[in-house]
């Protein structure tokens, strides 16, 4: 039988169900079908009485053609389903169950959105998934399933999401999905699972699984495995072996595995590892190794290099060996630490060109151990090798020294801004303060040093820094305010975001003249183009008094764009609402600080 034509003919029948009945009258595309139909019914009964059927569709009248038509489409049908196939070529095995204790509560229409995040590609998925996850949709089981399978996915995020934050809050009923899905041959994705897979599973059967992954698996599947294998102290000489493997890879995975067991064997071999051929993928397990015999191995070893420097042996190499050691000690807050920097950046044979980039490292690090001996003794390298390392001077400076002592210690050093230190300084001052655009748009923290010692703005005005002047600024200053004055005069254009946000200083500075001086820049020749207005624009316009109405709205009407014109005549209107005694600036509430003033305006 003819499958093909029968397939066809539902497809002509799809048709004229959709067009109507009354179409089907003298249809040339079953015209068409008829002679291969009748041909066919030669042979086969079935086809014979298919193509009376097509016959009395084609010559029934417009009032009997639907009857006539169904009856075509259920014959049609009843053929079609006779010729289904429930059996599979596939191998038969039995289901294995699990003890699933999730339920589902949630219509289907509601986990489709997220199903179809899990399963298919395109823009907007990521935050479907987020979505999901906060409404605790994975934990219906019907996604769970799509949910493992999509560990595999192409965008970065998507897997990582699911493997850090989604599948290990499902637990137990994760399982079944993982240990089904995962292939020791795998990629990322299969790596992904036998992380998930190992801390649910009892001891004994989670390091067979472990030690068949590290020992069949693929190299990303061996690489987590033996990484995993560091849970337990048994496996040591297992791990060793592979800590010599060929693959750069397996041997990274087995010294994080030692960074974890921290055994006397394992600080040996990550020693050894450290300074050989495989540094670059030492250094990261050194840092996570907490056994302290390792770290007194590495100081003693620093200490090594820094005496070749000093004599002037192999200075290159043992510069690079130094380097690898103070990387390995990042986040080791112990006091040894901070002996070895401080005899480091105390040794004049050190601070040579061809150190330098060790050099700066001891200093990072130096500051980021937070300790107060590390702190002061950085203070302490103000002057030091030509003021070399002023700029962490006043990092730890600004952490543990009241701010009239640090602008003490190093304002004189910034009365020449080309010279090299200033330089250095200047560029902590705008590290250590977050940029005006950051304080009001960002709504980020205070600055580090939330009190500064009220002389810097004047010596910023000085210097010509005019971003540090407004990061600065603080109470009514009449030097600020007529240095701010003078730079909006420069730079009359109400469109540039530093106008802006110079103007929002002198308005917190309740410069009287401040109206006045946004208006005038508003009306300026050229500034008639205006298609957009962004927050602070529209929080300083809505700052102008009452008297201002009326020129708000003059200057309104003349704007070509009909969108920006209906904007600012709004808030003309709201202007001219203003009560009289609003007639300037309201005062700053105790504490609000600058940016908190401006951010309380614009909400």
């Amino acid at each position: 039988m003819s499958i093909d034509v029968l397939f066809e003919l539902q497809h002509e029948i799809r048709r004229l169900f959709i067009a109507g009945s009354g179409m089907a009258a003298g249809d040339l595309r079953l015209q068409k079908m008829l002679p291969q139909l009748q041909k066919l019914g030669e042979s086969v009964p079935i086809f014979n009485r298919m193509a009376q059927a097509v016959s009395q569709v084609l010559e029934a009248e417009v009032s009997s053609s639907a009857g006539k038509l169904l009856e075509l489409g259920t014959l049609l049908n009843s053929v079609l389903y006779t010729q289904g196939k429930t059996e599979t070529k596939e191998d038969l095995f039995p289901v294995k169950g699990a003890e699933a204790t999730l339920v589902s509560p949630i219509p289907y229409r509601k986990l489709q959105p997220l199903i179809e995040a899990l399963t298919q590609k395109g823009q907007g998925r990521m935050e479907q998934l987020r979505l999901g996850h906060e409404e605790n949709l994975f934990q219906d089981f019907r996604v769970i399933s799509a949910a493992v399978t999509a560990l595999d996915d192409s965008y970065a995020e998507i897997p990582d999401f699911l493997h850090r934050k989604v599948l290990p809050s499902l637990g137990q009923a994760a399982l079944p999905a993982l240990k089904q899905q995962f292939r020791q041959d795998g990629g990322k994705g299969d790596a992904r699972r036998l992380e998930l897979i190992h801390p649910l599973l009892p001891e004994p059967e989670a390091v067979d699984w472990l030690l068949q992954a590290a020992t069949k698996g693929s190299t990303d599947v061996r690489s987590t495995g033996i990484e995993r294998l560091g849970d337990y102290p048994e496996q040591e000489e297992f791990i060793l072996d592979q800590a010599d493997d060929k693959k750069k890879e397996i041997r990274r995975a087995a010294l994080f595995a030692l960074s974890r067991l921290g055994t006397e064997q394992a600080i040996a071999r990550l020693y050894k590892a450290l300074n050989s051929k495989d540094q670059d993928i030492a250094i990261e397990p050194v840092q996570l190794c907490r056994a302290n015999v390792l770290t007194l191995r590495v100081i003693d070893h620093a200490n090594a290099m820094l005496e070749q420097i000093v004599q002037r042996i192999n200075v290159e190499e043992s510069a690079q060996m130094l380097m690898a050691d103070i990387r390995s000690l990042q986040g080791k807050r112990v006091p040894e630490v901070v002996n070895l920097l401080e005899t480091l950046l105390s040794t004049a044979g050190f601070i040579v060109p061809e150190t330098e980039t060790v050099q700066e490292a001891a200093a990072d690090l130096l500051l980021q151990l937070d300790l107060p001996e590390a702190d002061r003794f950085a203070v302490k390298l103000h002057e030091a090798y030509n003021r070399k390392f002023i700029g962490y001077s006043l990092r730890a400076a600004i952490k543990i020294l009241p701010p009239e002592d640090v602008y003490e210690r190093f304002y004189h050093d910034l009365k020449d801004k080309k010279q090299p230190a200033a330089k250095d300084l200047l560029r902590v001052m705008y590290d250590v303060t977050p940029s005006l655009h950051a304080q009001v748009f960002d709504q980020m923290n205070a600055p580090i040093r939330t009190q500064w010692d009220p002389r810097w703005v004047h010596l910023f005005i000085k210097l010509d820094e005019e971003e540090l002047v407004c990061r600065f600024a603080g109470e009514p200053d009449p030097k600020v305010t007529d240095y701010l004055v003078k730079k909006c005069e420069e730079r009359p254009n109400f469109n540039a975001n530093k106008t802006t946000l110079l103007l929002a200083v002198l308005f917190k500075q309740n410069y009287a003249k401040a109206p006045t001086l946004l208006m005038d820049i508003l009306e300026k020749p050229g500034n008639k183009q205006f298609y957009y207005l962004d927050r602070l624009q529209l929080t300083l316009l809505s700052l102008l008094p009452k008297s201002y109405a009326e020129r708000l709205s003059k200057f309104a009407e003349g704007l070509s764009y009909q969108g920006m014109k209906s904007q600012l005549l709004d808030i003309a209107e709201t202007v001219a609402a203003k009560p009289e005694q609003a007639n300037h600036l309201e005062t700053d509430e105790k504490g609000q600080g600058l940016w908190g003033w401006i951010r309380s305006k614009m909400s």
